[in-house]
């Protein structure tokens, strides 16, 4: 038999052998974890955290028992840091239904099931092995990018109302004599949207007892807007040195809308930069040719 013949028959023998391997290689990284964590007690605790999570979660229906399944190897890959994080993005883009740990629970599963579904696939196709290791890292990905789209949509939505928010507060506190809680009450209620929502609920504290400074503290958190978070400790402030507190904000709004102005100014200036160039292959080029190709063909009449 030819010998390239055989090398052929020799590499499609190998080509299902790599997604064996590599699960093998996968099975046995997982179970040196799995052994370390337990030698060291640690796989305990995680498990007993993943369980007294998972308690809390009422019936346990089909998600909560693969999400009750996952949560110890969760608590064992990601750290507290990780978790805090993950926490943190999810206030902000205002997802009330989700916590950290199933969010990761489902980053987590989407991987394994790109990585296993493909290599089953591989294995029963003989698709390259590669295209499913894509899969894999674009399914571990593709949750955070969703999650930083819904917190830069919330972000921009916030920021947007911002000024004409600062406005409309400053001068119902003057109207109503300094009262901070029914001026936020009232223009949250009027307001409506993301930031109406962030200030009621701030009101609502408020009303349940909390400091005015830690309720407005807490729906700053909440937002994640240096803008916002530059008002509430302007109104902090005030309240603190006996400031007039729609002064205050009256002064902030006014800095707002000057840097708001200097931002669109600066904005105009890039946007001619970004235009030389489309304006210079587009208009300018074809315009140029137009001109100089019907002289260009005379000339070359008259050389003939």
């Amino acid at each position: 038999m030819n010998i390239n013949v055989l090398e052929v028959m020799a590499i499609n023998a190998a080509v299902p052998a790599l997604p064996v391997g590599f699960f093998t290689g996968v099975a046995v990284l997982f179970f040196a974890v799995y052994l370390d964590l337990k030698r060291r007690g640690r796989f305990s605790i995680f498990a007993e955290m993943g369980r007294s999570a998972a308690a809390g979660m009422g019936q346990a229906g089909v998600k909560e028992q693969i999400t009750g399944a996952l949560l110890p190897v969760v608590l064992a890959a990601y750290p507290d840091d990780v978790r805090e994080t993950t926490e943190k993005k999810l206030v902000w883009a205002g997802i009330e239904n989700l916590n950290a740990l199933e969010f990761l629970t489902v980053k987590l599963a989407v991987a394994i099931g790109a990585l296993v579904g493909g290599g089953a696939l591989s294995l029963l196709f003989n698709i390259p092995y590669f295209w499913f290791l894509l899969l894999g890292v674009f399914g571990y990905v593709a949750p955070d990018y969703w999650l930083q789209g819904r917190i830069s949509t919330r972000q921009k939505e916030i920021r947007r109302d911002m000024l004409e928010f600062s406005t409309l507060l400053a001068t119902v506190i003057r109207a109503g004599g300094g009262d901070v809680y029914g001026a936020l009450q009232q223009v949250g209620r009027w307001f409506g949207g993301v930031l109406g929502k962030e200030v009621m609920l701030a009101a609502h504290d408020m009303a349940s007892g909390s400091r005015r400074a830690d309720a407005l503290l807490k729906m700053a958190e909440r937002c994640g807007v240096d803008e916002l978070s530059q008002l509430v400790q302007v109104i902090i402030q005030a309240d603190r040195y006996g400031t007039p507190i729609a002064e205050a904000i009256s002064e902030h709004a006014a800095q707002m809308r000057v840097l708001r102005r200097y931002a669109a100014e600066k904005q105009a200036g890039e946007a001619v930069v970004k235009m030389t160039l489309p304006l210079l292959v587009f208009i300018i080029g074809p315009l140029l040719f137009l001109l100089i190709f019907p002289a260009a063909v005379q000339f070359s009449q008259i050389l003939r």
